[in-house]
């Protein structure tokens, strides 16, 4: 089931793409069953063989796209230009001071809420990982991970329900960071 998830955004963002008519069907068979996802436009419902649906709508041009669940609770946005962050994240979770967030995720199911941003920076790893570090522990957070697996950054804290991680790693273009939160 896990590849078919890669093959159903697949084939939603080829529909996107596409210029659709509102009878535009793909249906998607895996070894579990089928998939039919309908296109009207940039809206997408995806139907599974037990018969749930979900609702999808997807916007974007050149190089960007947002995709919003029908609930409302749920977005990605990805731009290359950089994405703004504000209210959709928590407050407890900082951006690194110049970085270019390039992709958001985020969700909740009302009880609990949680996410993903995707950053650029031109500082060193170890300088983003301490901005976090900082920021946790004057949030009261409590380290629970701290790992340099040959220059790939890893660390992790939490506080009550609160927690969050962050990736940080560079390459010729600067370094990538991921982080991933979840509370509120």
């Amino acid at each position: 089931m896990r590849n078919s998830i890669f093959v159903i955004l697949g084939a939603v963002l080829a529909l996107s793409a596409c210029d659709q008519n509102n009878a535009a069907n793909v249906t998607i068979k895996d070894k579990d069953g089928s998939v039919v996802i309908s296109a009207n436009g940039q809206h997408f419902s995806v139907q599974g063989k037990d018969g749930a649906q979900s609702e999808v709508n997807i916007s974007g041009n050149g190089g960007n796209f947002t995709v919003h669940a029908a609930d409302g609770k749920s977005t990605v946005e990805v731009n290359a230009a950089g994405v703004k962050v504000g209210g959709k994240v928590p407050e407890f979770v900082a951006i690194y001071p110049g970085a270019k967030v390039v992709s958001t995720v985020s969700g909740g199911d009302g009880k609990s809420e949680g996410g993903t941003v995707t950053f650029e920076s031109n500082a060193a790893p170890a300088a983003v990982i301490g901005f976090y570090k900082q920021q946790t522990a004057s949030a009261g957070f409590k380290q629970n991970v701290d790992i340099n697996n040959n220059g790939s950054l890893m660390y992790s804290a939490s506080a009550a329900d609160r927690t969050l991680q962050v990736l940080a790693s560079s390459d010729s273009s600067g370094t990538h960071a991921q982080v991933t939160w979840s509370g509120q």
